[in-house]
């Protein structure tokens, strides 16, 4: 098993010395990667980094954008991944997208992967634990000019189109939402054919378009059995992605108590019951319990967004599960 935690880039905690700390810690500590979430309008309800009682000072509405941070991260370390986690392709113009990952793949030596995925609808068919980010992804939305309804078809030929861009030396794409001909983008990404893509979501749609691209998968928030069932799904379509990478919160506290605690609030409210059945929150040894439900359901990678309140203790959680938790799962 392999782990990513995210980078403190967003809420009252998000700021550069705490990007900087965590990231560096992490490298140190053997983490696979560091991962970033997307949202370029966002009203600060949900709560992406630290928790509800935290040390942070800035405003609660801050998210770092990720592409940029991570060249700053690039420069202060050198061997540890840059996950997007995930990338709100849609919101994102196409070549420029294209452009900006190539260079930031080129500058950190070939570090890059790009989780990527289609946003929320701000609809009831939203999930209903993502409700408060479902408000937000309205006005996101709205304001960025993507119609909620051809996100899917859109983030398609994005995805098609970045690999003739990463690829061709002119390239051109002729699809319904993005056509461009005969362009020459440079410098191309230092990976061949550009950074691994991975596909977020537990959705049919997102199982589908993880095995026609023959990508990897990013589940959110699932359960073994659900990763399972997914993996499954893939497999009776012809694909076994090579990495499977769950993105989830974590807190790891002395009791199972104290780490439920530190989640009230935001999360607590969106989860409910459904909180450490959907996330890692509780002690080392069940945290390494869970761990070990995931490995044999066929995660690779564990994606934890931490719970905390303030980067010492983050900092402290992450020797904990690197020293006493990793070696035992």
């Amino acid at each position: 098993m392999k782990y990513a935690v995210a980078l403190p880039q967003s809420n009252r905690v998000g700021d550069t010395a705490a990007i900087r700390d965590v990231a560096q810690a992490a490298e140190e500590l053997g983490f696979w990667a560091v991962s970033m979430q997307d949202h370029i309008v966002f009203d600060g309800v949900w709560l992406g980094c630290g928790a509800e009682d935290d040390e942070g000072r800035n405003d609660r509405r801050t998210v770092f954008e990720p592409l940029t941070t991570f060249g700053y991260v690039a420069g202060i370390t050198s061997t540890i991944r840059l996950l997007t986690s995930v990338m709100l392709l849609p919101v994102r113009e196409t070549i420029l997208a294209a452009k900006q990952i190539a260079t930031l793949d080129q500058l950190s030596g070939g570090r890059m992967l790009l989780g990527i995925g289609v946003g929320l609808s701000g609809t009831d068919r939203d999930p209903q634990v993502l409700k408060a980010l479902s408000r937000n992804a309205t006005v996101e939305m709205a304001a960025l000019g993507v119609d909620v309804t051809q996100r899917g078809r859109l983030a398609d030929e994005q995805l098609a189109a970045l690999r003739r861009i990463w690829t061709d030396d002119s390239a051109s794409y002729d699809g319904k939402l993005v056509r461009f001909k005969d362009i020459e983008v440079f410098p191309k990404p230092a990976q061949a054919g550009g950074p691994p893509i991975l596909i977020a979501g537990n959705s049919p749609a997102a199982l589908r378009r993880t095995a026609r691209g023959g990508y990897l998968w990013l589940p959110n928030h699932a359960t073994p059995d659900e990763v399972t069932g997914g993996l499954a799904a893939l497999a009776e379509s012809g694909h076994r992605p090579p990495e499977c990478v769950l993105d989830l919160f974590w807190r790891m506290d002395d009791t199972t108590a104290a780490a439920r605690a530190a989640c009230r609030g935001t999360l607590e409210n969106a989860f409910g019951d459904h909180l450490p059945v959907r996330n890692l929150v509780g002690t080392p040894d069940e945290i390494a319990a869970r761990c070990r439900e995931y490995r044999d359901a066929g995660v690779s990678v564990i994606e934890m967004k931490p719970v905390f309140r303030s980067v010492k203790e983050l900092i402290e959680m992450m020797e904990t599960l690197m020293t006493e938790v990793a070696p035992t799962v």
